[in-house]
């Protein structure tokens, strides 16, 4: 299919991306802080169900529009925030948006802006730490589920070895607990000549299209349906 078309018919199905704006780690504190505020509002008028899925995370959970129908029979609430880091995750998301709905499990994705303003991978490190502490203290029955950093292309391919260092930071810090699962969604999107799988993102853009979150699903689907489809009439 001819890349305009592939384009034009990725911003029909999703008209949601032009409702509402996308930011990334170059948008002010003040924006993001704004966003933040906004999906915590919806969260609280309309909370999730307790015993549910909650995800977190930056721009590219929150245009996972199609997370309900990917993981599906799973009961699934998305409140992915653009432009937010694991600082933001750890200092905010944990404590507003995932222990008070009291979720069965939490799908996490975080680093990519982080890597991208120069965080350090040890420094992404901390800050997840400080996160499943907390998740755990607070919900120690529940799961959590770590997506790998997206290889944009572009300026952010060039810190690749930051990205991988971090991907094995975060998975060895998952391997240490049996409540946590690292998921690899990095390689997948990397092609056979070493780079960022065009055909997968946004022409220009750091975003992936339909095809990127195709390859998501690929992945994660068959890690998390089966491990919380038990627990889904226990909720």
């Amino acid at each position: 299919m001819p890349l305009r078309l592939l384009c034009a018919l990725f911003l029909l199905a999703a008209p949601a991306f032009a409702a509402e704006e996308i930011l990334s780690d170059k948008s002010a504190l003040t924006k993001i802080m704004g966003l933040y505020r906004k999906v915590l509002a919806g969260a609280q008028q309309a909370p999730p169900a307790p015993g549910s899925v909650i995800c977190v995370g930056s721009s590219h959970m929150q245009l996972w529009k199609g997370v309900n129908e990917d993981l599906a029979p799973l009961t699934v609430r998305n409140f992915g925030i653009g432009g937010s880091r694991m600082t933001h995750a750890a200092d905010l998301f944990v404590d507003s948006l995932v222990i008070p709905f009291k979720p069965r499990a939490v799908i996490l994705y975080e680093g990519s802006n982080d890597i991208n303003a120069g965080t350090k991978p040890e420094e992404v490190l901390v800050n997840f730490q400080k996160l499943h502490r907390k998740l755990h203290a607070a919900l120690p029955e529940a799961r959590l589920y770590v997506l790998s950093v997206v290889p944009s292309p572009g300026k952010r391919f060039e810190k690749i070895a930051d990205l991988r260092k971090t991907n094995a930071l975060l998975a060895q810090e998952c391997s240490s607990q049996p409540w946590m699962k690292f998921i690899d969604i990095t390689e997948p999107l990397i092609g056979a000549d070493g780079k960022p799988r065009a055909e997968l993102f946004i022409p220009g853009d750091i975003h992936m299209l339909p095809a990127g979150y195709v390859v998501w699903k690929s992945v994660i689907a068959p890690v998390v349906v089966p491990a919380e489809k038990p627990y889904e009439n226990a909720k």
